[in-house]
């Protein structure tokens, strides 16, 4: 689960060094894209209204694979993720089915299905949390950024172009530290969307998008009798840090 959790740090990473890639009307277009999130509306966050990307299972360490699908409106202002993981570990069987939805300032998540050998025990509560404060923080941070000693410090990388799912999209690479520059992360975006990123071994792939599609409302809320509970993330993120700084 830990590669799990870092390869989703390389997509993150990935994405942050395209929008980089793709400004170039600001000396700080990361600033410049960021500061855009404290206005009326949000920016666009991919070039196309909405789509559908399906990726392939991903292996977890011989333990399981985890299946994702991208759902997204407007841009992807909207978007949701709905991921499927089957584990067997020491004889315990799990089953989760989960999706994590981003609508605007609105992150929510909820498990749709869990069981574990063969026993339901989804949970029917719904976390809902306001990340305008967390948004506002990336802000800050984008503001403090020198895009060309970023690039420098992660070696960032153009490497060409890459067919993925019957699209092409341009490939990428940069390094997690860059006082090792051969452990990189690689990636292929599509329209600000991504295809496909690797790390080592760890690695996701789209096996089918669909561009300008229509998107069922439901994958977007919340289903019919989940109870909502309200998170405020940064309170959550200050007591994570506290304890943190408590076990030092």
């Amino acid at each position: 689960m830990k590669n799990f959790a870092s390869r989703t740090a390389g997509v993150a990473l990935l994405s942050m060094m395209t929008v980089i890639s793709g400004c170039s009307k600001s000396d700080n277009p990361v600033s410049e894209a960021v500061s855009s999130l404290s206005g009326e509306s949000l920016p666009k966050r991919y070039e196309v209204k909405s789509g559908v990307v399906h990726y392939e299972p991903q292996n977890l360490m011989g333990m399981g694979t985890t299946t994702q699908t991208l759902y997204f409106e407007d841009y992807g202002r909207k978007e949701a993720v709905e991921t499927v993981t089957e584990s067997n570990v020491m004889g315990i069987r799990t089953h989760e089915h989960s999706m994590r939805i981003t609508d605007g300032y609105t992150s929510i998540s909820y498990e749709i299905k869990k069981t574990v050998n063969g026993k339901d025990e989804t949970s029917k509560v719904a976390t809902k949390s306001d990340i305008r404060e967390l948004q506002e923080m990336a802000q800050m941070m984008a503001m403090s950024l020198d895009v060309n000693e970023l690039k420098k410090n992660m070696d960032y990388r153009e490497e060409g172009t890459e067919s993925i799912a019957g699209v092409t999209g341009k490939k990428y690479s940069v390094a997690m530290n860059k006082e090792q520059p051969d452990a990189r992360v690689y990636g292929v975006m599509y329209k600000n969307i991504v295809l496909k990123s690797e790390m080592g071994s760890i690695s996701m792939k789209a096996a089918s998008i669909e561009e300008n599609v229509a998107i069922p409302a439901s994958k977007f809320a919340i289903p019919a009798g989940y109870t909502v509970q309200e998170v405020n993330v940064a309170e959550e993120m200050e007591k994570a840090a506290a304890m943190g700084e408590s076990k030092e």
